[in-house]
């Protein structure tokens, strides 16, 4: 067991709690203390009980007789009484101690929760697209918890140790002989748990992983429910949760079965102490029995204290990994965070002539093919640019980079002839609106869903936006208007709905550019005809690029441009039939041409 981390979770919680940590530690060791005097006014309770009855002299007790006269006498009612009084405070500190590391504990794993929160929201985006969505679940909600756990492990040794020290002291000025003993019987039996406590780190490591893996299985099993229902597979992921949570368990009977060999082992070796300390006061020492009955009564305080350590030290080196891991995640965010900017937005002046990707590549590495390669053309303001090509020819990555969430690997991202990337991205994204394929609802009120792109918009604006995605009419319908509850994922709206909200929450933005990624692959003809009149009715208010495949959507366009195999093939309009009414343009390694249509929308 390596002292060092330990250390480190120690400073981080002392220094992550506020100046609470420090307050904690003193009311573990006022609470001990309180606890020490309190045993300690057994002993001339004790030699009151064995005496004659009308009082104690005070300089027959130990600790404190030398500092009385010895004429001095004290009866039974004021030592009940100050008994009384130590143990009522004792009580009280003690309410307030546990409080008070309540407290301590929400604070300190409110910090490490923040923190990779934060982490991961500056993270660029291909970082975070990298990581399972399961991961930062786990770590974010499970490995925080532990983290708690870990605070609270942390600090029972603290006091364990704190007590054991106190105890020592009181019992070494009564027989420094019999402490010596006591201590040392603790200290043999913490060395020789030593190999429960690695075990109790492996547990630790393995338990991380295997937790993510398990809610990685349950998040695919509850995002492809549906799927998995009409192959009948459920018995499949059944099977293979089995087996996860049969793994854990295992090892969690081995970490269980070695911690209680441990405390049989504390509780067998206390036994044979204990009958060796009566043994050794007695018959070789021949102390008092008020002493020995103090002394017996402190060795049974010790014994369970130097059990606590092991158990506290176990718990805490178990839960210790979920710390480190934390840790691991918020450097590596952290280190691929998004460029610090200073630039608000006011520094991106509104669009105003075309976004152009002038030779643009993309690599993500790896060993793979290049996504995009020598990609040249240009997306016009107030116009619609619609991007077709076959899955995984590269077109989803254009839309990422053109909302700077990913940076080329070559070439430049312009906007009215200014890089992209010393715009500010992030004030730039300001500029822009994103309409997923799902449509991405909150299980909130349809108002809670529009605020996401503008938190202060107010009703008269949502329901502008409403109207120009052609969502209006049926909010209106519904008895709660814009507090009616979509549900999970929007299940309480049709998927021709759930899509002209979302739209209606980009274009609460009043952006620059409008992205549409693959927004109608999933509706009917006649929802996708309602986007499509929508969209038809933005022209000329915006940049709008659609991502997409059918013939229908692409049609609308002002011009289309044709990915594959990561190259513009073709750049300009298509029919209804899909069919470009002109020859494709090879673009080579020059920008490709761009063929637009007339204006001829009633602009």
């Amino acid at each position: 067991m390596r002292i060092g981390p330990i250390a480190d979770f120690a400073g981080f919680v002392l220094r992550r709690s506020g100046g609470r940590g420090m307050t904690a530690l003193v009311l573990l060791l006022l609470g001990s203390l309180s606890e020490g005097v309190s045993i300690l006014l057994l002993i001339p309770l004790l030699q009151f009980a064995g005496g004659a009855g009308g009082g104690v002299p005070m300089a027959s007790l130990p600790l404190v007789g030398h500092l009385f006269d010895p004429a001095t006498r004290i009866t039974l009612v004021p030592l009940l009484g100050c008994f009384l009084a130590f143990v009522t405070a004792q009580a009280v500190l003690t309410r307030f101690k546990a409080v008070h590391v309540a407290r301590m504990m929400q604070l300190c794993v409110d910090a490490i929760r923040l923190r990779l929160f934060r982490a991961i929201g500056a993270a660029r985006w291909t970082r975070v697209a990298a990581t399972r969505a399961a991961d930062l679940q786990q770590a974010l909600t499970g490995d925080v918890e532990r983290v708690r756990a870990a605070v609270y492990n942390l600090l029972l040794l603290l006091q364990a140790l704190v007590m054991v020290a106190i105890y020592a002291v009181l019992a070494a000025a009564i027989s420094p002989v019999m402490t010596l003993f006591a201590v040392g019987v603790g200290g043999v039996v913490l060395l020789a748990l030593y190999p429960v406590r690695r075990r109790a780190t492996r547990f630790g490591e393995t338990l991380g992983g295997s937790l993510a893996d398990q809610q990685h299985m349950i998040s695919e099993f509850l995002a492809g429910m549906k799927v998995a229902k009409a192959f009948n597979a459920e018995a499949g992921y059944a099977a293979r949760l089995e087996a996860m949570l049969r793994e854990v368990r295992d090892e969690m009977l081995r970490f269980a079965r070695a911690t209680a060999n441990g405390t049989l082992l504390f509780q067998l070796v206390g036994a044979v102490a204990a009958v060796g300390f009566i043994h050794v006061s007695v018959a070789v020492l021949h102390l008092p029995l008020a002493r020995i009955a103090v002394l017996l009564f402190l060795f049974v305080r010790i014994g369970p204290r130097f059990n606590m350590i092991q158990d506290s030290l176990q718990q805490l080196l178990s839960h210790l990994p979920a710390w480190q891991d934390s840790r691991r995640l918020i450097a590596r965010f952290e280190a691929d965070r998004e460029k610090d900017e200073g630039a608000d937005l006011a520094a991106v002046p509104p669009l105003r002539h075309e976004i152009r990707f002038d030779r643009v590549g993309m690599d993500y590495g790896a060993g793979g093919l290049p996504v995009l390669r020598d990609v040249s053309f240009a997306i016009p303001a107030g116009r619609i640019t619609a991007i077709a090509g076959p899955s995984g020819s590269g077109k989803t990555t254009l839309a990422d980079m053109v909302m700077g969430l990913v940076e080329p690997s070559a070439g430049r991202v312009l906007l009215d002839g200014r890089p992209l990337d010393g715009c500010g991205l992030r004030a730039w994204r300001d500029r822009v609106a994103y309409v997923p394929q799902d449509g991405f609802l909150l299980n909130d009120s349809i108002a809670a869903n529009l605020a996401v792109a503008a938190p202060g918009a107010d009703a008269a604006r949502m329901w502008a936006a409403l109207e120009a995605s052609g969502a209006a009419g049926f909010v209106a319908r519904m008895p709660a208007g814009l507090d009616t509850v979509v549900a999970d994922r929007g299940i309480r709206l049709s998927g021709g709905e759930r899509q002209r909200i979302a739209l209606a929450r980009a274009l609460l933005r009043r952006p620059d550019l409008l992205i549409l990624d693959e927004a109608t692959s999933a509706l009917d003809e006649d929802n996708e005809t309602l986007i499509i009149r929508s969209l038809e009715r933005l022209r000329g208010t915006m940049a709008i690029l659609v991502i997409a495949h059918r013939a229908r959507i692409t049609a609308i366009a002002d011009q289309v441009v044709q990915i594959e195999q990561g190259r513009v093939r073709v750049c300009g309009p298509v029919n209804l039939d899909g069919v470009v009414p002109f020859p494709p343009q090879r673009t080579g390694h020059a920008p490709a041409a761009v063929v637009t249509r007339p204006a001829s929308h009633g602009e």
